[in-house]
């Protein structure tokens, strides 16, 4: 069998010709001169080995076998057609999927506004959202099995890729009424015989928590532990007793009327983008940095207009 050579310019001057049913509605159709499109159409029928068109008074009419091959080629170019709004999307960063891990300070915090806002602009993609802690969001972004991840810093592993997102302090949440509410800011010594509400031992934000209370010579006891910072700020909003918050979780306190204090000395929240080092960032995953960095501003910085 022999193989002849054809290609996407033949294909487009044979469904030009069968459109127009003319070389000169067909060279304008797809912007060539006739004699061109005439060329290709030559170069079409040898590579197919089929007679497509006959000359019947001066004008050339579609043979039996143009017709049913027309057919094909209009399938074709369906397909091809499709490749090109699938790759107008991805230009677009409008398809797709999107895996996002997060520690549940991000998780409950920022993250639902960053995904109205992203979803309002990329309807079309997929996303997933994993709430973790930041050592299991490392594990998962060094496994190559997210596109971005939010976790807490320092990190420990390989094959992660990091941008800092966010160094703010936490700060002392209280209810309106407590006597702290009035302070410019608090200390672990104001603390003492206050029911303190925590984050568990596991995390980072904790852990910093415990030795800014030994510095002071002093012993952090929580009256009451809990899993996620937006649960701690539930508790305090109940008024069963204080404690820390991050800024995330903070500002999405202020619907409860907490107040929030300054705490010294200063417990810094740090935040790291993480991605894959092996697996290049996709347009989608870029398009929901660029979202969630001015929902980040916004809240962080609302002076600087997002």
């Amino acid at each position: 069998m022999v193989v002849r050579p054809m290609n996407i310019r033949q294909l487009e001057a044979f469904r030009a010709m069968m459109q127009a049913g003319t070389t000169k509605g067909a060279a304008e159709l797809i912007g060539l001169s006739q004699p061109a499109v005439s060329r290709l159409i030559e170069a079409f029928e040898y590579a197919v080995d089929l007679p497509l068109f006959s000359r019947v008074r001066n004008r050339l009419t579609p043979t039996p076998e143009a017709v049913l091959l027309f057919e094909a080629v209009e399938r074709t170019f369906a397909s091809v057609d499709r490749i090109r709004e699938a790759a107008a999307d991805i230009r677009a960063a409008d398809t797709g999927k999107l895996s996002l891990a997060a520690l549940p300070a991000l998780a409950f915090g920022i993250m639902p506004a960053a995904l109205e806002a992203y979803r309002a602009q990329h309807p079309r993609t997929s996303v997933t959202l994993a709430v973790q802690t930041s050592a299991r969001v490392e594990e998962l972004a060094a496994a190559q099995a997210i596109d971005l991840g939010f976790a807490e810093l320092p990190l420990t592993r390989n094959g992660v890729d990091v941008e800092p997102f966010c160094q703010t302090p936490l700060v002392l949440a209280v209810p309106p009424a407590h006597p702290l509410a009035g302070r410019s800011e608090v200390t672990p010594q104001d603390l003492t015989g206050e029911p303190l509400i925590a984050l568990p031992q596991t995390s980072l934000s904790r852990q910093r928590l415990d030795q800014a209370f030994a510095r002071a010579g002093m012993t952090c006891r929580p009256a009451l532990e809990a899993q996620y910072s937006a649960l701690v700020a539930s508790l305090i909003a109940r008024g069963l007793g204080i404690g820390l918050l991050d800024p995330f979780t903070a500002a999405g306190s202020d619907g409860r009327g907490l107040i929030h204090v300054p705490f010294r000395p200063s417990i810094l929240f740090e935040v790291g983008v993480l991605h894959p080092t092996q697996r290049p960032l996709s347009r989608a995953a870029r398009a929901f940095l660029a979202v969630i960095r001015r929902e980040r501003a916004a809240l962080l910085d609302p002076g600087l207009g997002g």
